[in-house]
C-alpha cells in the first residue's frame, strides 16, 4: 500500500476511534484498543494518570451510563507517520475527559495486528481550561 493511501486509512481509523469515543460505543472501543494499550494523561498541573485498556474503557462506560453523550467531536489531525505495521498520529481534540471541557493534544501509537489498526499507546496532554469553554478552536 502506498504511503499516501496508508495515511488516509489511518486518518479514517482516527475518525472512527474519535466517533466511538464521542458516542461511548464501548464495543467499538474494545475492538480498536489493543489488549496491551496504555494511556498516559498529563494535566496542566503536571499530574500524570496512567490507565490500561480496561480502566480507559471504564471511563467511557461511566460517561455513557451517566448520560453524558455525545462528547465533543472536534478533532484536528496534525501529523500521520506510518512505517510497515506501526504508525504515529499527532492530533488535537476538545472534550471532557477530566471533568471539564478542555483542549487535548494527543500522540497516539498504532499497531497493525490481526488485520486491523489498533491503539497501543495514547499520550494525552490536557491544556488549561479556557476562560470560555464553549470556544471551538
Amino acid at each position: 500500500m502506498e504511503e499516501k493511501d496508508t495515511a488516509k486509512e489511518i486518518e479514517a481509523f482516527i475518525d472512527y476511534l474519535v466517533q466511538a469515543g464521542v458516542h461511548c460505543r464501548v464495543d467499538e472501543l474494545e475492538s480498536v484498543y489493543h489488549r496491551d494499550m496504555q494511556v498516559y494523561m498529563l494535566d496542566d498541573s503536571d499530574q500524570l494518570t496512567v490507565a490500561d485498556k480496561t480502566a480507559f474503557i471504564d471511563l467511557f462506560k461511566h460517561k455513557r451510563d451517566a448520560g453524558e453523550l455525545p462528547l465533543n467531536g472536534w478533532t484536528k489531525i496534525h501529523h500521520v507517520a506510518a512505517n510497515n505495521n506501526s504508525a504515529l498520529v499527532i492530533f488535537s481534540r476538545r472534550n471532557n475527559l477530566s471533568g471539564q471541557e478542555r483542549k487535548l493534544r494527543l500522540g497516539v501509537d498504532l499497531i497493525y495486528e490481526d488485520g486491523r489498526w489498533q491503539v497501543i499507546r495514547e499520550i494525552i496532554f490536557l491544556e488549561p481550561p479556557a476562560p470560555d469553554s464553549t470556544r471551538q478552536n
